[in-house]
């Protein structure tokens, strides 16, 4: 991931320069995507543990009452993912529309084995 931005994405042998807007442009898409996945995910999570709670703890007398954490999280995300678009929409050239589409899907493939793995633990 820090290769990427770095690099804009691109895998090089060093010799390839990418000049700073590029580099600007690939780091906002990226940090895009990360904040829009996170919105679904937080809440997700937030959800998932109240049900866990009431499914599983609550019943063994193990009850969790401190949400503080997740429910911050998960309550500001959509909040993050909109300061997100706002910066691209502000800062990035309407003809750089590829970068960043490219640095979101870059996004995607870096964290796909991750969110693969999340799934398979979950089919369990």
């Amino acid at each position: 991931m820090m290769s990427d931005l770095n690099t804009a994405g691109r895998r090089t042998d060093n010799t390839t320069i990418v000049d700073s807007m590029t580099r600007a442009t690939y780091a906002l898409g990226y940090n895009l995507a990360i904040e829009y996945l996170a919105d679904y995910e937080k809440t997700w999570m937030l959800d998932s543990f109240r049900a866990l709670n009431d499914r599983v703890l609550m019943p063994a007398g193990r009850p969790l009452t401190e949400w503080v954490f997740l429910e911050v999280h998960a309550e500001g995300e959509a909040e993050h993912a909109a300061i997100g678009h706002a910066a691209v929409a502000a800062f990035v050239p309407a003809d750089a529309e590829g970068e960043l589409r490219r640095a979101m899907m870059d996004h995607d493939r870096d964290f796909a084995a991750f969110y693969n793995a999340m799934a398979d633990m979950l089919e369990m």
